[in-house]
Formats: structure tokens, sequence, C-alpha cells
């Protein structure tokens, strides 16, 4: 009986020390989770809080003197507590504040553990933001460009981004920001409007880009700077896209232009209006006329007949008794400086792709085309009204008058009869002309039926192929011409050409030789 109960308090004995050795082991493994780290931005003075909840007693240190607890003892530098939720209040002073933020961690130390649960950032004593260009020089605001983007960079003491951006200012991206310490790049342009690029913006127009902090107490504002759209820029906006091509009217009082791909016709009524932009409203209005002397085309400036008004920005033209051709510019002023002792020379240059040296406008200046036109009747001759005549290799018209000498006219048997110069020489090729007489019955069929004719004549003899150069064939619009090029030696006499359907003479045209 002894040994059972012995056995019994034995067994007792080592239930009770297995139940005491397993509570022991979950005690001293039991952790507390801290809270993750908070961050806290601040400036001298300011008294923030945090909170946090934990399971077990707990200590909490800051690891500098200017940020301390305050505590229904006083402030400060540690402190403690029981397990539950607390909120803990600080107090944020100057002590050894610098020009640059400065951090204190506040640690946390529960069942033998600790972990660092705040950061403390304290703003600098003094604000501090600076601006420099792209060779980091120092620069008093920032500058935005006209077209491109300027690029500039940013420093300063605290974390900041801009809040406050003037919505006729682009910046690359949307946003500016960065942290302390940081030189960041960024990039701004201003939004054009067709005014506001005009003129130059400095400091003392007062437009700023606005930084601040994230807690709202430290303000920057930097001032915005622009030099202008520059001297030797210039935009312009026209009635439509397409400033070429253009038609006026003889009486000057409507103008036209006719889209190429669709063949949509658009009418206006004279003046055109225009919005052109230059710096400080500096620019230089050129009308030209091109004079287009037997088929070859060259330009003159100061072209009277063609007005434009820069208060309102309109063009007008004179009325025209036949037809003619304007071009009109607007030059910047420093582009009109670099052309102005030598204006033709500076603006045109020589194209020879047709084979003949013709003046055209140079590339580099096709921008500044306020319009390019040519005035003509706008009344439509008929199918067979009138004679047409180009020169064959540049394709210009060169224009017929009424030829009224009664006597030849008779000679011919012809009521209608019209004069042209024959094509100027070129030095190196053998022009001519294209002679469409626009009469009923002088096409190809009834040329190769022997139904149409034509006959040349000078000094009253009748001219063979063996005396003068011309054939017979379509011109570039398929209608049947009658392609002359002149006596194989000088052209010194008039050729007249009588056309003739069925034998009968229907139109006569004189050419008469060129003045070179």
């Amino acid at each position: 009986m002894k040994k059972i109960n012995y056995l019994l308090r034995f067994f007792y004995a080592l239930t009770l020390l297995s139940f005491t050795l397993t509570a022991c082991e979950k005690e001293s493994t039991e952790v507390t989770p801290f809270p993750g780290v908070k961050t806290i931005e601040c400036f001298a003075g300011d008294r923030p809080t945090f909170s946090f909840t934990t399971s077990s007693d707990w200590q909490l240190s800051s690891n500098a003197l200017w940020c301390t607890f305050i505590t229904s003892a006083g402030e400060v530098q540690d402190m403690s507590g029981y397990a539950g939720t607390h909120t803990i209040t600080l107090r944020i002073s100057n002590l050894d504040i610098a020009n640059e933020p400065t951090t204190a961690n506040i640690t946390m130390k529960a069942n033998g553990k600790e972990a660092v649960i705040v950061q403390v950032i304290r703003g600098a004593d003094k604000p501090y933001m600076q601006v420099y260009d792209v060779t980091d020089t120092p620069i008093s605001g920032i500058s935005i460009g006209y077209v491109d983007y300027i690029p500039f960079r940013i420093e300063a003491n605290f974390r900041f981004a801009a809040v406050s951006i003037p919505d006729w200012v682009e910046v690359y991206g949307g946003s500016i920001s960065g942290n302390a310490g940081d030189r960041i790049e960024a990039m701004a342009r201003i939004v054009n409007d067709g005014y506001r690029e005009r003129y130059p913006i400095t400091e003392e127009d007062g437009y700023y880009i606005t930084f601040e902090d994230e807690s709202g107490k430290i303000s920057v504002q930097v001032p915005i700077l622009f030099q202008g759209m520059g001297s030797s820029n210039l935009t312009l906006e026209g009635p439509t896209s397409n400033n070429f091509g253009w038609e006026a009217s003889l009486d000057g009082l409507s103008f036209r232009q006719v889209d190429e791909a669709t063949g949509a016709e658009f009418d206006f009524p004279s003046p055109l209006y225009f919005t052109i932009t230059a710096m400080n409203d500096d620019y230089e209005i050129i009308a030209f006329e091109k004079v287009v002397d037997c088929g070859i085309p060259s330009y003159k400036d100061k072209a009277k007949w063609i007005h434009f008004d820069k208060e309102e920005m309109t063009l007008s033209i004179d009325a025209a008794e036949n037809t003619r051709y304007g071009l009109v510019l607007a030059l910047p002023r420093t582009i009109y400086n670099q052309v102005r002792g030598d204006i033709k020379g500076k603006l045109f240059e020589s194209d020879n792709a047709t084979g003949i040296n013709l003046e055209v406008l140079k590339y580099d200046y096709l921008n500044f085309v306020v319009l390019e036109f040519t005035q003509l009747n706008f009344t439509e001759r008929g199918a067979y009204e009138g004679m047409y005549v180009y020169h064959s290799l540049t394709a210009y018209e060169i224009f017929c008058s009424t030829y009224d000498n009664s006597a030849k006219m008779e000679s011919y048997g012809v009521t209608e009869a019209y004069t042209c110069p024959f094509a100027s020489s070129i030095e190196g090729k053998t022009p001519g002309i294209i002679i469409d007489p626009r009469t009923e019955g002088w096409n190809t069929a009834n040329y190769e039926q022997g139904v149409a004719t034509v006959e040349l004549y000078s000094n009253g003899e009748r001219l063979t192929s063996k005396e003068v150069e011309y054939m017979v064939g379509e011109n570039k619009d398929e209608v049947m011409a009658l392609h002359l090029y002149g006596f194989k030696e000088n052209f010194v006499s008039d050729i007249d050409v009588v056309f003739k359907v069925n034998g009968e003479a229907k139109k006569l045209l004189v050419v008469t030789p060129p003045a070179n």
C-alpha cells in the first residue's frame, strides 16, 4: 500500500513539472508585434502625435534631445507604459537646428526586443530652394521655352512639389517634385495662343510656380521667365491651312481656292483676314509681283497694287485688266534685317528642273508666305473662245491679245484674230510655244482625216516644215495643238498661223519675234 501511494505521488509530481515547464516556455517565446515605422514631418515648435497598440508592457526612447515626450510628469527623453492603445505627444524644439532637415528615431522596447517605430523629420531652420540651369549655374527663376522645352534644375532643403502652375505653362511630364537635398531636373515651355508668346516675361511681371512641402507650411514662389518667341520666329494663320495656289478676281473683290484633293472650291470676300504672331508684333510685309515675260517668270518687289493692313491683318488688292500674279511674305524682324540689302538675291534662287533657270522662293522662306495667288478673270472662257498659248518648257501661259489689222485678216479670210510674242530665247535650249486655237472641229480626229489643217506664213509666203520647225500634236491637257519652234535661223519676222476646218479659215494667230 505504501508503494502504491509513493508511485501515485511520483506521477503527480511529474505531471505538475511538465505543466509548469510548458507554461514557462510559452511565456518566454511570446512576442508582441511592433507597429510599422511611421514618418512624421514637422518643424520646431510643433507638437505632433502618434498612436500604437500593444499587448505587453513597453518602453519608448528618443535619440534626439530636440524630440521629447510630453507626459504628466513633464517632458522626458524616455517613457514606459502597459499593454493597450496609447497616443503619444511629442515636443519639437529648435535645439541644434540646422539649415537642412534633421531626423530623430523613436524606438520601442517590448518583451526583450526593440525596433524603431517612428521617424521624425524636423524641417530646416529656413526653407531653401534654388533654381539652376543645365550647367548647374544658379539662376533667378524658371525659364520656359517657346516651341522647345527648356530644361532646368531645382534643389531644396525640404521635400517639395509644385502645387500651382499657370495653365499657360506646360511642364514636361505634368508635375515637378523632389526630396530634400536632391537636385532634380524638369522642363517647361509656354502654351502658345497667338498672343502671349509675342512678349517677354520678367520677374517684374509677377508670374510664379509655387512649391510647397507636404504639410503645406513651407511655400516658395519661383518666378517664371520667358524671353519671348524670338525675333527670328513668326507664325501665321490664314483663311485655310494652305496659303498657296489661291486665285483672285480681276475686280479684286473676291478670292477663291480649290482643294486639289477633293476639287471643292472655297470662296472668300475681300479682304482676307490673317493672324500673324511675331516677337513684339515686329515683322515686315513684302509684296512681290511675278511677271511672266514670254513664258518666263521673274519677280519684282514693291507690288503697290497689293495692300496689307498690319493693324487689322487684312490683305486686299486693286482691280486689274489682265492676269497677274502676286506673292506676299511676312518676315520677322531679324530675318528681314538679314535680307533687306538684297531682298531678291537673298530670298530667291534658281531652279532648273525644267531645263531653264527659273526664279523660285528658297525653301527656308516658304513658312513666311502669307499668300501666293493669281489674279484672273473668274468668268470661264467658252470651249471655243479665245486663244491659248503656252511656253513649251515652262508651261506658263503667254497671253494673247486681240489683233485688229483688218487688211491682214481680210487677206486670210478670218474674222477672229489674235497676237502674242514668241518664247524668249534661252542659252542651250530651243524653246517654242504650244498653241491651242480653241476652234470647233479643229481636233485630233479631224486632223488625221485632213479636215482640220493649219497653214503658216511669213512676209506673205507660206512656210514649209523645212523652213520652220513645227508639229501638230496634243498638249498637256490632251487637246490637239500646234507646237511651233520658230525659224531654223534667227526669228526676225512675224509668223502668221491660220487654223482651218474643211478648208475654211477660222482663226488667225500672229506670232511676233521674241524681245531677245
